[in-house]
């Protein structure tokens, strides 16, 4: 049992880090050609278009009324808010004790789809170094919505307090609300949520639209 949970969990994690990679130079996680909220130290946010050039962003107003003016070499923050669409895995639940069975950290399958509101904040960092003025490019996000999908459960006597025979996976709609991070390419979180059984044995199931505590890993797809 204890070979199978730390298969899964090294299986969610290959899943994760290989799209993330294959994400890698997506606008979701660097500064690209856009409108963004842009301001330097002491200043406030002003919205601006981006244009990138090489490895240089110009910055231009928006509005007749407003004026960018540039520091040399003070760090530029850029703020980005959009409506977040991600694929999320929970890679553990955390359910309560129930009934006959002690509270459980479950991996079983499931996919999901995420709907959000997010925010991301891109940092453009300047340094003095003996060779020369450096720039180092900074990101992170922050993400608050709601998901649904599929997954697996374990059907058997201790999971529906003795009222069956039968051991078989069975099938749950879930759904609840999540709070993600994203730094650079990676994306996770926690979630509360609830599953529902789609079967015969539904009202002997005792996790049935009972609460659970989950970690998320989402990858963003729009």
């Amino acid at each position: 049992m204890k070979s199978q949970l730390a298969f899964r969990v090294l299986l969610a994690a290959a899943f994760l880090f290989q799209s993330c990679a294959s994400f890698r130079d997506t606008p979701k996680y660097q500064i690209s050609n856009g409108e963004y909220e842009f301001r330097q130290k002491d200043t406030e946010y002003k919205k601006v278009f981006v244009e990138t050039v090489d490895d240089s962003l110009k910055i231009h107003s928006l509005g007749s009324s407003s004026i960018v003016t540039i520091k040399p070499s003070n760090d530029e923050y850029f703020r980005l808010r959009t409506f977040d669409v991600d694929a999320m895995i929970i890679a553990f639940k955390y359910r309560p004790a129930a009934q006959n069975l002690p509270r459980q950290l479950n991996t079983d399958f499931n996919g999901n789809v995420y709907f959000g509101y997010r925010v991301d904040r891109f940092q453009v960092h300047f340094r003095e170094t003996p060779g020369g003025l450096k720039k180092s490019h900074y990101h992170r996000a922050y993400t608050v919505g709601t998901f649904g999908g599929l997954g697996a459960t374990a059907m058997n006597p201790w999971t529906t307090n003795n009222q069956i025979t039968d051991e078989y996976e069975g099938v749950v709609l879930t759904r609840g609300i999540a709070f993600m991070a994203g730094l650079n390419n990676l994306t996770f979180g926690f979630g509360i949520g609830w599953d529902y059984l789609t079967d015969r044995d539904k009202d002997v199931w005792i996790y049935q639209n009972k609460p659970w505590l989950g970690v998320t890993l989402g990858l963003n797809i729009n």
